[in-house]
């Protein structure tokens, strides 16, 4: 094990999960994901995209405190306080195809085990509206992949570069 899955592991291990953030670079927005919620709770994993990590960071572990409390998100859920400012977070399923593209320490920690499921947690923009619906600003498009489409019906962009 390399020094991040040996953190991992401790943080699993001690909390209950633990939180690996992607910082954004040239290419596309940055992510974040938690690893351990299947395995201690039963529950989803959850990712988030397109935010500072800094800021999903405490986001996922605000999830990761109230699945420890009995509230394991949904599909479709919308939830308050995650989020600042009065805005809630959608969740949706995530295609296991997307599993090996973006959550490959989760893949290593659980070896390879099939079917562990993740959630996105998806943030609002200004008005409200979230990725895939009508209204939801333009420019904030290409921040969240839409990671319960399969690849053929994502629109193009930094997510489904194959070269990326």
């Amino acid at each position: 094990m390399n020094a991040v899955d040996r953190k991992l592991a401790e943080d699993v291990r001690r909390v209950g999960w633990g939180v690996i953030m992607i910082p954004e670079d040239d290419i596309s927005a940055g992510w974040a994901f938690t690893v351990g919620l299947w395995h201690t709770f039963r529950v989803p994993e959850v990712a988030m995209f397109g935010l500072d990590i800094a800021v999903m960071h405490p986001m996922l572990n605000v999830i990761g405190e109230e699945v420890r409390a009995g509230r394991a998100p949904a599909p479709g859920d919308r939830v308050e306080g995650v989020l600042d400012g009065g805005y809630r977070v959608l969740f949706a399923d995530v295609r296991e195809e997307w599993h090996p593209v973006f959550f490959g320490t989760a893949l290593r920690f659980y070896r390879d085990t099939p079917g562990v499921p993740f959630l996105q947690c998806l943030w609002p923009d200004k008005a409200g509206w979230f990725p895939g619906e009508d209204g939801f600003a333009a420019g904030l498009a290409e921040l969240q992949p839409r990671l319960w489409l399969d690849r053929a019906q994502h629109p193009e962009g930094p997510w489904t570069d194959p070269e990326a």
